[in-house]
């Protein structure tokens, strides 16, 4: 039975536990043994998909839908073959991002990127609790999720946090105070 991503994240998650125990076992040249195991299966699975994606050059909208799976695409990142330069994967997580915040009067822009650095402007709106709304957690936990999640490569999320200003009313609150100003009254 195909996996969904919920149960492709599970097996990450448990890959990652397997490797990461690698570095604590007591013997160290088996555990060197293993580490190069498994690098040259990566290696070779790398160059595997590589010539598939050599044959699919043709078929760009194939290479989409397979970049937009999110195994699939963070796969095509590991070997450094995704269609999508850096740029616009960041963008694409900006543009999801910035939905979100609009919606409670929030926006985001990306400022710039530099190397492995995205820099970020969150502007938080007036909408209950401030920040993305985005989850759970912080807003800015929210954005370098996201950002880093489309992007890997980008090692660091440098964020700038503004409140937003309030929108200046209709007819100030004041001249509904005054007398009115007839005209033709002669003054003084």
């Amino acid at each position: 039975m195909p996996w969904d991503d919920e149960e492709a994240r599970r097996h990450v998650l448990r890959l990652d536990e397997l490797l990461a125990a690698l570095d604590g076992l007591p013997d160290h040249a088996a555990a060197a043994r293993a580490n190069d195991a498994v690098q040259a299966l990566v290696d070779l699975y790398g160059e595997c998909l590589r010539r598939i994606m050599g044959q699919l050059a043709d078929g760009a909208e194939a290479v989409r839908r397979l970049a937009a799976d999110e195994l699939v695409g963070h796969l095509l990142l590991v070997h450094d073959l995704h269609p999508d330069p850096v740029a616009a994967r960041v963008e694409a997580a900006i543009a999801e991002l910035r939905s979100v915040l609009r919606r409670k009067d929030g926006d985001i822009e990306l400022l710039g990127l530099d190397g492995a650095v995205a820099r970020v402007r969150l502007t938080e709106g007036s909408g209950s609790g401030g920040g993305c709304g985005c989850s759970a957690e912080p807003p800015d936990a929210a954005v370098r999720d996201a950002v880093m999640g489309r992007a890997p490569e980008i090692e660091q999320v440098e964020i700038e946090t503004v409140r937003a200003s309030k929108p200046q009313a209709l007819i100030p609150v004041d001249s509904l105070f005054r007398s009115p100003v007839t005209a033709g009254r002669a003054t003084g």
